[in-house]
This record gives C-alpha cells, sequence and structure tokens, in this order.
C-alpha cells in the first residue's frame, strides 16, 4: 500500500501542475488577444476621427474646393472639450458702422442694442466689444469728450439719453460681458475741416488755440486728424476718459484697437511729431543724456500711455481688464514708419495690458501673410501668465464675392466656407489661444456670410 501511494501521489502532483501551466497559457493568450483587439479598435477610431477631421473641413457647397495640405486639417475631438470652458473668450465687435449716424431716440436704440445682443447670444458668443469713442467722441455722457454724431445724428449734440449705460444693462441682462473700444488717437477720418469738430471738444480748442504749444496737440496728416502721441496733455486727455468710463459704467473691460501712430513713409523722420522728438534730443544733449532713436522714442511714447491707462483701470476697478487689439502681421508692427506699438514688451511684461488680440484676418493660402504662419509668430512670443491671447478672426471676409476675394489678394474667402471653423480648431490647438473675436457685428446679419458663421459658431456650443 505503501509504495502504490508513492506512485500515485507524483502521478497526480503532475496532473495538477499540467493543469496550472494550460490555464496560465490560455489566460496568457487570453490577454495579448484582447490587447491586440484594443489596439486595432483603437487603431480605428483614430482612423475614423481623421476621416472626421476631413469632413470638417471639407466646404459643403458645390462650389467650393477642398482646402490642400497647406491648410489644417486635423481631428476636432479635443477642440470639442475645450470649447466647453467657461474661460475662453468668443467676442464680436461692434463697431461705430454697426450703428445709424443719423442718430435714435431712447427707444430706437435701445430696440437696435437688443436685437444686436440677441444675435450674438443666440450664436454663442459671450462678449461685445461695443465703440463708444470713435473719433474722440463720445457714445456716452462725458466731461472730455463731445457728443457722438452716432449718438444724436450731430456732433457735440446729446441725444437725451445714455448709450453707453443701455448697452451695459442689456449686455448684461443677456448675460454678455461688455468692454468699451476706444480709438485714442484718431480724431477725424478723411477730413481736416473744423466742421467735423465740435466747438466744445479739446481737439476744437487745442487746434485752434493762440498756443504754438496746444496747436500740437492735434496733428494734420494724410487729411485726417491726429492727437499728438508726445503730449502728455494730450495723454492726460486718454487716461481721463479712461476713468470717467470704469467710474461710471459697469464695463467688464477697456479695449483699445489699432489706431495707434500712422504710417509715415519715406519721411518719417521729419514729419508727424518730428518736432517734439527734435526737442527732445536737443533737451537730452543740455541735460548730457543719450537720446533714444525717433523710432525707440515713438514706441516709447505709445507704451508710457498703455501703461498709465491700465494702471488707471486698474485702480478704478481691478475686475476690469485692459486690452488691446494690433494689426495681425507682427513684422509690420516693428517698422520705423508705422504703428510703434512694441507689444512684445506688452505681453512679456505686468502692468501694460490683461490680454492682446492680434487682428489674423487671412485664410490658410494668403500668399505672404497665412493665418497659421501670422498665428505661429504670436503664440513664439513669450507672455507673461497674466497675459491671454485672444484672436480677431475676418467675419467680414465671410461669403464674399471672386472679384472681392482676388481684389484683396485672398481667393480662399471666395471658394471655402470652413475658414473661420478651422481656423478656430488650429488656434485651439496651439493650447495658447484663450479666445476669439469676430470683425464685426453686421456680417452675422450678412445672408453671404452665414453659412461660414454658422459653421464656426458650431464650435461655440
Amino acid at each position: 500500500m505503501k509504495k502504490s501511494r508513492n506512485i500515485i501521489l507524483p502521478a497526480l502532483t503532475s496532473l495538477i501542475l499540467l493543469s496550472c501551466a494550460i490555464f496560465v497559457l490560455c489566460v496568457y493568450n487570453h490577454s495579448n488577444n484582447a490587447k491586440a483587439l484594443t489596439e486595432t479598435e483603437i487603431s480605428d477610431e483614430n482612423s475614423g476621427n481623421t476621416e472626421n477631421s476631413s469632413e470638417i473641413t471639407e466646404p459643403s457647397s458645390d462650389n467650393i474646393t477642398e482646402p490642400d495640405s497647406t491648410e489644417y486639417n486635423n481631428d476636432d475631438s479635443k477642440q470639442q472639450v475645450l470649447s466647453n470652458t467657461s474661460e475662453e473668450l468668443r467676442g464680436v465687435w461692434i463697431s461705430f458702422l454697426d450703428y445709424n449716424s443719423k442718430g435714435y431716440t431712447r427707444a430706437s436704440f435701445t430696440s437696435h442694442v437688443k436685437n444686436m445682443f440677441a444675435q450674438c447670444k443666440e450664436d454663442n458668443f459671450n462678449t461685445v466689444f461695443v465703440h463708444v469713442r470713435m473719433f474722440s467722441d463720445a457714445m456716452y455722457n462725458s466731461k472730455y469728450f463731445p457728443w457722438s454724431q452716432y449718438a444724436s445724428g450731430k456732433i457735440g449734440k446729446s441725444p437725451g439719453f445714455d448709450p453707453l449705460s443701455i448697452m451695459v444693462s442689456e449686455a448684461h441682462n443677456f448675460g454678455l460681458k461688455i468692454h468699451a473700444w476706444i480709438n485714442p488717437y484718431r480724431i477725424t477720418k478723411e477730413t481736416t475741416s473744423n466742421s467735423a469738430l465740435a466747438k466744445s471738444s479739446y481737439a476744437y480748442k487745442w487746434r485752434n488755440s493762440k498756443s504754438p504749444s496746444l496747436r500740437r496737440n492735434v496733428l494734420n496728416y494724410g487729411g485726417q486728424l491726429y492727437f499728438n502721441p508726445s503730449k502728455s496733455t494730450v495723454q492726460n486727455l486718454i487716461i481721463n476718459g479712461v476713468k470717467e468710463i470704469v467710474n461710471n459704467y459697469d464695463v467688464d473691460g477697456i479695449h483699445f484697437d489699432d489706431y495707434f501712430y500712422p504710417y509715415l513713409g519715406t519721411d518719417y523722420k521729419k514729419n508727424f511729431d518730428a518736432q517734439e522728438y527734435n526737442s527732445y534730443v536737443k533737451k537730452c544733449k543740455n541735460n548730457g543724456d543719450d537720446a533714444m532713436s525717433i523710432v525707440a522714442w515713438r514706441r516709447n511714447n505709445v507704451s508710457t500711455l498703455i501703461k498709465k491707462v491700465y494702471s488707471t483701470v486698474k485702480k478704478a476697478n481691478e475686475n476690469c481688464i485692459f486690452g488691446i487689439s494690433p494689426a495681425g502681421n507682427i513684422d509690420n508692427l516693428y517698422l520705423k514708419n508705422n504703428y510703434y506699438c512694441d507689444v512684445k514688451k506688452w505681453m512679456r511684461n505686468t502692468g501694460y495690458i490683461d490680454y492682446i488680440c492680434p487682428q489674423i484676418y487671412w485664410s490658410f493660402k494668403h500668399p505672404s501673410c497665412p493665418f497659421k504662419k501670422a498665428l505661429n509668430k504670436w503664440t513664439d512670443i513669450d507672455r507673461d501668465n497674466s497675459v491671454k491671447l485672444y484672436t480677431g478672426l475676418a467675419a467680414y471676409r465671410a461669403g464674399i464675392s471672386s472679384k472681392e476675394a482676388r481684389l484683396i489678394g485672398d481667393k480662399s474667402w471666395s471658394t471655402s466656407n470652413t475658414i473661420l471653423k478651422r481656423e478656430i480648431i488650429y488656434a485651439r490647438d496651439t493650447e495658447e489661444v484663450d479666445g476669439f473675436i469676430f470683425f464685426d457685428y453686421a456680417d452675422l446679419e450678412r445672408n453671404s456670410a452665414r453659412k461660414e458663421i454658422n459653421n464656426a459658431v458650431k464650435l461655440f456650443e
């Protein structure tokens, strides 16, 4: 009996071990098969997203060509997640062109504003940038600037109500944030006539002053009038105008656009505020100081104003933000004879701006400044953590004719209706862009633009 038990026991043990080995082998094979199946499913899913991406970027009209390899195509799964964040700004510029130059009654203006804001809300925008100072005038009751023609129908005449007050109230009723949009230096457009100025305005008084120094506060250049950026009295006027807006109205922000120094041509060292620069150089020489070049001096004039405006806004209301929308081609901003706005300085340092919004108004196929290339130059700039980057997009080019597209040298706008959509997707994919602003409101109502607009604003849902 003992011998038999000794034979059976090893055999039984061997059988158990063999069974265990078979079990383990089966589990291992099942695991590998499952892994292979999962990888196949993931690969198919990614392939499917790529196909969806192709469908996303493919224009829907029969006469519209597909984007080529130079344009941006990517799956939008991540973009849909990002689009749901409450942090993304989705804005619309409402310019003076969206007002009636003949003016309004309280009722007609309120109705107009409600209609505009309702459309913005319907298209899932969350912020409006309303023009309140276009030509050194005011769409609000100001101590420093005369009533706008676009409020009452005549420069300097009160409309009998406060347009900005209505816009702030209605914007917040619609759940929209509102920024007061200002052109700091521009006084007139395509005229230098005194009749374009209200006699009560600083522009009129300075221009017609007996004091040569005060007359230099207003410059006549290129058939238009500008405030002199180098004059401290001018800077104080602009700053006081900003201060009264933030103090008197519940605005969410103050906004400057790209109207800084005008294009000064080849004689940039001799024209515009060159007289003030020469006085500055003479003063430096008398004091034994080194003088800046005229280019650096002009940039410093603008940066000084920007820094003071930022400080003024924050002192009046620390929750109110201040930002600027410069021209989109950053190379042009650093020409020796134009703009003189040192955006890199403002972006890299605190105390100048809360956001920058370059107006990148080109398609992916623009011959000299395609969207992707232009935006990448902005995202490559070192930026302080406090400064957000938005992108201005050209809603006004949506759905234009082939003739119009040829005239602007950007034919894609007449051969695609998904440019804005693909620009939003590409910008989001950089993970550097915090929002978008469309120029401008009128194009939300333009029938020829709606297909392009609809494709874009679906990303805001």
